[in-house]
């Protein structure tokens, strides 16, 4: 066992069993190698080539190298309450706060790309070194050798699949063949509602072209089809990880229909993590408060 597996081991990765926002499955690494392309691809775009190209880069540049260092730097010292159990959604909200620069429209422009950058980078790195964690926790993890459970809005995809990939028995030949229908209606909804997004809004494309590739919301209903197979099979083998798969993709098939997916994610994301965080503080003061009236 190596130094990493030796300090990231938990009962479910022990027991052979992928664990969900750490272990990276096939199709999770084809969203991420895609969804990392088209963001680099983008970069290129965004950059002020008639004006003073090589002044944005500079600080495009500058930006990043920072960004990077902060990143590593807060994971290793955070290393220890990770080790101790502190949980996948306290981590994912914390380092991932930082985008919220984008909707509050603070920094500036060079800023902004290199934070783009880094996220889109530290996706394709997430695919080559097979970790499903917080895309910003990529790099960190390879510098320290250490792979902790952080969600990632990506994380939505490696449940589905983890959950539709699991083994049934062999008992179970009527639901094994339902799967099948399921796995393939997932999948068309992620692909076409979710990476398909990204090559559409790829300016080298013709004009119209992307609008024509995007699919009718109204198809995405499908995907409640394989949620309710999955709640089925989780009530009927109490099993919580098909649970939690078959309440995500129940909810985010209306955020497939009204076109609100990764964006939902993301804040879903950094919303549960900042509440975890919140929780913890407030469990952490209630406990000292007990302790210091305690005769």
């Amino acid at each position: 066992m190596t130094r990493t597996d030796a300090t990231t081991s938990t009962a479910a990765g022990t027991a052979g069993a992928p664990v969900i926002g750490r272990d990276l499955p096939p199709l999770g690494r084809a969203f991420r190698i895609v969804a990392g392309v088209c963001g680099l691809l983008l970069l290129g775009f965004r950059i002020p080539w008639d004006g003073d190209p090589g002044a944005h880069l500079g600080m495009a540049s500058l930006y990043l190298v920072l960004i990077a260092a902060a990143y590593v730097g807060v994971f290793g010292l955070a290393r220890g309450p990770l080790s101790r159990g502190l949980g996948p959604w306290i981590p994912a909200g914390v380092l991932q706060a930082p985008v919220l620069i984008y909707p509050f429209g603070l920094g500036s422009g060079p800023l902004h790309d290199a934070l783009a950058a880094y996220t889109a980078g530290s996706l394709l790195l997430n695919a080559a070194i097979g970790y499903a964690g917080l895309e910003v926790a990529a790099l960190p993890s390879l510098v320290w050798r250490r792979r902790y459970a952080i969600y990632s809005p990506f994380n939505a995809v490696d449940l589905a699949e983890t959950a539709l990939a699991r083994r049934t028995g062999d008992r179970d030949g009527a639901l094994r063949w339902a799967r099948v229908p399921a796995a393939l209606a997932t999948a068309f909804v992620f692909v076409a509602f979710w990476l398909v997004d990204y090559v559409a809004f790829m300016p080298f494309l013709p004009e119209g072209a992307g609008e024509a590739m995007r699919l009718p919301g109204a198809l995405a209903w499908v995907l409640l089809a394989p949620a309710a197979l999955l709640a089925w099979e989780a009530r009927r083998r109490r099993d919580r990880l098909t649970g939690a798969a078959a309440l995500v993709l129940a909810l985010l098939t209306p955020m497939f229909v009204v076109d609100m997916v990764p964006e939902v994610l993301w804040m879903a994301v950094i919303g549960g993590g900042l509440v975890a965080a919140v929780a913890a503080a407030v469990r952490w003061a209630a406990g000292t408060r007990r302790a210091r009236r305690a005769p």
